[in-house]
């Protein structure tokens, strides 16, 4: 039995967990930074890409259904084995960058928030263990933490921001699109690594089980999973104004607004702690694809693990101690929105093509 098949109700509520894992810490402050009060336009502009792009990827998981091809196989026989390693090789960048700011930001939250101090590669060694040993389970046993976990992941979320919610000021919000909408929509475009999630699907293509839905239930998640974040950066924005550029953990700072914690102690932490266990899924989940696309560079596949993509996998994720997250944010990510753009938006639209002539030509060898 292949231990990376999962089925598409497993991918939903996977996907939903990513979207919300992470776009909750630094974002919003940046956000605001750049737009003001009209960051939550930016981040709505972003998920409608991210739905169209969405869309044409499901479309080629259909067209894959009965050929069961990765995406290295389906690359090759479109194009070309040398794009294919290209391709992989940013995908490669993306996922080792988000893995590292994630894990930065969370790192800086338990020394800011929680007030606990801890070393870099005491913070990173456990969660990386965790992270292999999930690899050595398969994408399938990371697909049913998520199954499992994820009612409870849902609540926290909503507990932890309703009470604020109730709180706010719509009026904070006006005039829409002060800042201008061309500069709204070119923020979209230039915050667009925090964006486009689904890329990890590129990775599970060969191994997902498909009954008679696919677009309904993926679609679904993305659609709570954007009506959350866009409500969270408008209710962050809405709170504390001119301020929120300043406060770079959106989470954390939210829940102070709360009445009810203010009057029964800090609840909030409770419910922030279980959120952040879908902040570490999706690393989980990006290093699964990090290790993949080393795989699929190098072009051997070990019977069992691959110790020695497992080794550089780790050594990216000492970065943070040599290249703050800002210096991160300002530089490579900076200058690597170009390249990030053709994996993140260019490629879905044209995997249904690709997918077929790949099949295509597949069904030619075997004739």
């Amino acid at each position: 039995m292949d231990k990376n098949r999962v089925s598409i109700d497993q991918l939903a509520l996977l996907y939903l967990l990513l979207v919300m894992g992470g776009k909750f810490l630094t974002l919003p402050s940046l956000l605001a930074g750049d737009v003001g009060h009209d960051s939550w336009l930016s981040v709505a502009f972003s998920f409608v890409w991210d739905g169209i792009c969405l869309c044409f990827l499901l479309w080629a998981i259909r067209i894959n259904d009965g050929c069961k091809m990765d995406i290295s196989a389906i690359l090759d026989r479109s194009v070309s084995r040398p794009i294919t390693v290209a391709l992989m090789a940013i995908f490669f960048v993306i996922f080792a960058l988000r893995i590292n700011v994630l894990l930065s930001s969370c790192f800086k939250m338990f020394s800011v928030t929680f007030d606990v101090s801890a070393n870099w590669i005491v913070y990173v060694l456990p969660v990386a263990a965790l992270a292999f040993f999930a690899l050595t389970k398969g994408f399938n046993a990371i697909a049913r933490m998520g199954q499992l976990l994820f009612g409870l992941i849902l609540i926290a979320v909503v507990a932890l921001f309703v009470s604020p919610f109730m709180e706010v000021e719509l009026g904070a919000l006006l005039p829409i699109g002060e800042a201008g909408w061309g500069k709204i929509l070119l923020t979209s475009y230039t915050r667009s690594f925090w964006f486009s999630d689904y890329i990890f699907i590129y990775f599970v293509m060969d191994g997902i089980k498909i009954k008679k839905h696919v677009f309904a239930p993926i679609l679904i998640s993305f659609g709570v999973g954007a009506l959350l974040c866009i409500t969270l950066n408008a209710v962050f924005v809405a709170l504390f104004g001119y301020l929120a550029p300043d406060f770079d953990m959106a989470m954390s700072k939210i829940g102070v607004f709360s009445a009810a914690s203010t009057a029964n102690g800090r609840w909030d932490w409770l419910t922030l702690s279980i959120w952040l266990i879908s902040v570490f899924i999706k690393v989980t989940v990006f290093i699964f694809c990090a290790y993949k696309c080393l795989e699929k560079i190098v072009g051997v596949r070990f019977a069992k693990f691959n110790w020695i993509a497992a080794a550089i996998v780790l050594v990216t994720l000492s970065l943070p101690m040599f290249v703050s997250t800002r210096q991160l944010l300002d530089t490579v990510i900076k200058w690597g929105v170009i390249p990030f753009t053709l994996v993140q938006y260019v490629l879905p639209l044209l995997m249904p093509l690709l997918t077929a002539t790949a099949r295509r030509k597949t069904e030619m060898c075997h004739e």
